[in-house]
């Protein structure tokens, strides 16, 4: 008995010293609270050799679909908008980093909205939520709900905002986590070779 009190001692300290250096670790970083909610990054891939033909959340393969209902009632289907290209942000109205990014997404939108379809997906949020929130940001690009989260889950995200960049035959070319600026969201469709600023 006396043995068992011993062992669960030591995991007990030892759970609690692990607890205190990461503590301490993380406190002393306040930079990266601070990196997480101004700064994103993201992953591509831009070697079309290494695209797959099979459906996957997943860099290189062809996005899973999407059909859901935009906030007029109509439901839009990823799969329609093959023949361009797609960036795809999943977001969320109480979430800082997705407001950041709101201006930048909607200036994209104004100046490439023709060649560039422009999708958000609002994460558990209720059109009475979404609509008048958008509103207020000057946001017209599609918004579609996610009320139940099905696609966030087919998606397998972990936290919003996460953006997928896709080609015009549906494939992942991107995903970036964390907010994206403006000129980073057209530099990263001209590094794929998505979007020419001369067309």
């Amino acid at each position: 008995m006396l043995k068992k009190l011993i062992v669960v001692m030591v995991i007990v300290i030892g759970a609690a010293a692990l607890a205190l250096i990461s503590y301490s670790f993380f406190a002393e970083r306040g930079d990266l609270s601070r990196f997480t909610l101004s700064q994103g990054a993201g992953f591509f891939v831009e070697d079309p050799k290494e695209l797959q033909k099979e459906v996957a959340p997943r860099l290189g393969y062809v996005a899973p679909e999407i059909a859901l209902q935009d906030l007029n009632g109509q439901t839009v289907r990823l799969s329609g908008l093959r023949g361009r290209p797609v960036l795809l942000n999943f977001w969320a109205a109480w979430c800082p980093p997705c407001r950041k990014e709101l201006p930048d997404l909607q200036r994209f939108h104004e100046r490439y909205g023709v060649k560039v379809a422009l999708i958000g997906v609002n994460w558990g949020e209720p059109a009475q939520t979404v609509k008048p929130f958008l509103e207020r940001y000057g946001v017209t690009y599609s918004n579609l709900l996610d009320e139940r989260g099905t696609a966030f889950v087919s998606y397998r995200l972990t936290g919003t905002p996460t953006t997928f960049f896709i080609d015009s035959e549906g494939h992942i070319r991107g995903v970036w986590l964390g907010p994206l600026k403006g000129e980073e969201i057209a530099a990263n469709f001209q590094r794929l070779g998505l979007l020419n600023e001369s067309e």
